[in-house]
């Protein structure tokens, strides 16, 4: 307790925050004992009392924030009318009661015209308590206030649509993102029950399965059906968290867009799957018997068409690659839904025997290359198709990099790149078409096939120009693996690992 400055007694550490309060009344005795019997009947107060309005007022100008003030009505110098004026110039809102022991309907009416909080008679029996009482009232709706102000405030920085919604199911508070995403203003909502932005049957779900599954679990996620002010529905993802004043907080997410994606989606990977069965069968069985019938012509064939022979072998070779080629670029447009951690330099080493790049080339990797979260099998084909294209166009006995890239967080991605002639940047975004090639004996599938992999993963995919002038292809968006346990077979010098295979036979060969 304070009395003129001076502080009485000590506070006790509660839950509750603390109530600090100031009191004016130019009446010694009962300004000392209403500051006594208020901090005693209010939980966790700090009271001080003044003999004057100014006192009130320079108190406003500490650090210390003030919950509360009450006043008496007349006091010399400045009445309460005239210290509620004067506070209200730098604290609009803090409640304001006037206390005092000339009460009659005329002070009253003053009082309150002027926009006092409250109005207590000291006269009154058990007029302290009466004002302890209002004071726990008034401090309390404001606390209230300034919550939900602050939440409000909060709701407007964010994207997602959230809501707060009573225990009469009404709601309380709206932000702009919910409201837009129903079609309406926010002050069209508030007040208005929750049922009015769901349809007929999805309100009858929320009463049956949805609110119970709340009361239950304090929380619920799931997909539901909206309706917005114009009719129209769309399917939204909602999240509840039960609040402890029995409403709750609703967050929503139009994701009728990425539903119709995910449809188009699994329509187009039905269609690769035709395309892949008509390309399988249809396609292989004729060359199949091409195939058989040009050996029989070619045992028979007279001097001099055995070149002819030969071009019609090539064609059925290159036929051949090609239905490879599209088979497989049908299937790798698959999303990989079920990734597993895959150790990089182990894919980069498999890749390397299956194309032969330790006897056409050489490859480096770099140390702690990462495992990351992929389709293995994919991967490995990815691999393959840039190592192969390295081999292709790189030019004789070309040297294949591989290492991982980083952000500010840490690793995030790889790239491989080689020492050839590079890529234009006029063909940066072409390379990756299905059937872009330069070499009239390559398919042009074999970057698309890569393409297709990495977007199946979630990844991106560019090419720039490498260290040494060749084409870099960089892979951003991985979800690497840490602590894989991954271990490198060679030895690593200060910045990279040398794992370049020549030959089989097991030797490092220096980049």
């Amino acid at each position: 307790m304070n009395e003129g400055g001076f502080l009485w007694g000590t506070a006790t550490e509660r839950a509750e925050p603390q109530v600090n309060v100031l009191v004016a009344d130019d009446d010694d005795a009962m300004r000392q004992t209403t500051v006594k019997l208020l901090e005693a009947t209010l939980t966790n107060a700090a009271v001080r009392g003044f003999p004057s309005a100014q006192g009130v007022l320079d108190a406003l100008t500490d650090e210390t924030p003030v919950d509360c003030i009450v006043s008496d009505y007349e006091m010399p110098e400045m009445s309460g009318l005239e210290l509620l004026e004067a506070v209200r110039e730098s604290e609009p809102d803090v409640p304001f009661i006037i206390y005092t022991g000339h009460g009659n309907e005329d002070v009253a009416s003053d009082a309150i015209s002027a926009g006092v909080t409250d109005y207590v008679r000291k006269s009154v029996t058990g007029g302290h308590q009466i004002l302890a009482n209002r004071i726990e009232s008034a401090v309390a709706r404001r606390r209230a206030e300034v919550e939900r102000e602050l939440q409000a405030l909060a709701m407007s920085t964010v994207e997602e649509g959230i809501a707060v919604i009573d225990s009469e199911g009404r709601f309380v508070e709206v932000n702009r993102a919910y409201a837009e995403t129903y079609g309406y203003d926010r002050d069209e909502l508030v007040g208005e029950s929750w049922e009015r932005v769901n349809p007929p049957e999805e309100n009858e779900r929320m009463h049956l399965q949805i609110l119970p599954a709340l009361e239950e679990e304090g929380t619920w996620h799931g997909e539901s059906v909206g309706l917005r002010k114009d009719g129209s529905t769309f399917v939204k993802s909602k999240s509840l968290t039960k609040l402890q004043t029995d409403g709750f907080v609703c967050a929503v997410r139009d994701v009728t867009e990425q539903r119709n994606a995910e449809n188009a989606l699994r329509e187009q990977n039905e269609r690769l799957r035709e395309f892949a069965r008509l390309v399988s069968h249809d396609l292989r069985n004729p060359l199949n018997v091409a195939e058989g019938y040009l050996s029989i012509v070619e045992e028979s064939v007279g001097e001099g068409l055995e070149d002819d022979v030969e071009r019609i072998r090539n064609a059925h070779d290159r036929m051949r690659r090609l239905i490879d080629d599209m088979l497989r670029l049908a299937r790798e447009g698959r999303l990989v839904d079920n990734p597993q951690p895959v150790a990089l330099t182990a894919v980069v080493e498999t890749a390397a025997l299956t194309v032969g790049l330790g006897n056409e080339g050489s490859y480096v990797v770099e140390a702690d290359l990462p495992a990351v979260l992929a389709d293995e099998e994919r991967l490995n084909a990815l691999f393959e198709n840039l190592f192969g294209n390295a081999i292709e166009h790189a030019g004789p006995d070309p040297t294949v990099r591989i290492g991982s890239l980083t952000d500010d967080y840490g690793d995030c991605g790889f790239y491989v790149e080689d020492d050839g002639p590079g890529v234009p940047q006029s063909r940066h975004v072409k390379v990756f078409e299905s059937g872009f090639t330069t070499n009239r004996s390559g398919t042009g599938f074999g970057l698309a096939i890569v393409k297709r992999i990495a977007n199946a993963h979630g990844w991106t995919v560019s090419i720039r120009d490498g260290r040494d002038g060749g084409a870099r292809f960089e892979f951003r968006g991985v979800d690497v693996v840490d602590d894989a346990g991954e271990t490198d077979e060679t030895e690593a010098d200060e910045t990279e690992t040398d794992a370049v295979a020549d030959g089989g036979d097991g030797t490092d060969e220096s980049a």
